[in-house]
């Protein structure tokens, strides 16, 4: 009875050593620099059915590219917005490399789907990669 007793001491004993070993496991939890964004997005909003959204969209997927891999370098760009009414300006840096393509990615993700959503401006920039864009006029709307 001992034997079994100690049996099961030793397979929960190894059962917990997995499970912390797979928890604290570096593996799959490395930060690369697209990771380590830093932003800023413009103060002013606007409402979210507004389509200088759309717009801001569109330049950000130029500024991105259309194809892979991304270029290195810099890249200006603008979008004529609601016939005329505003146009959108951007700008996008690329240095060489994987983490700084997979930043620029993250840099879009910031700027179009989570912080500076419905913003008439923002950047994002981490290691080897900057993005922008500004939406111009800025309209003042009273409340």
């Amino acid at each position: 009875m001992t034997s079994s007793s100690s049996l099961g001491k030793k397979t929960a004993a190894v059962s917990v050593l997995i499970v912390l070993v797979i928890i604290m496991s570096p593996a799959g939890i490395r930060p690369t620099s697209a990771q380590e964004m830093s932003h800023v997005c413009n103060a002013r909003e606007f409402d979210p059915e507004d389509h200088r959204r759309v717009c801001a969209y569109h330049l950000l997927d130029n500024l991105l590219g259309w194809t892979d891999p991304l270029p290195v370098g810099e890249f200006y760009d603008d979008y004529d917005c609601d016939w005329g009414k505003n146009t959108v300006y951007g700008y996008r840096m690329r240095e060489n490399g994987t983490d700084a393509a997979l930043c620029l990615v993250a840099a879009k993700n910031i700027l179009q789907k989570k912080q500076c959503v419905n913003r008439i401006g923002g950047r994002a920039w981490g290691e080897g990669c900057y993005m922008r864009f500004e939406i111009y006029p800025i309209v003042i709307e009273k409340n």
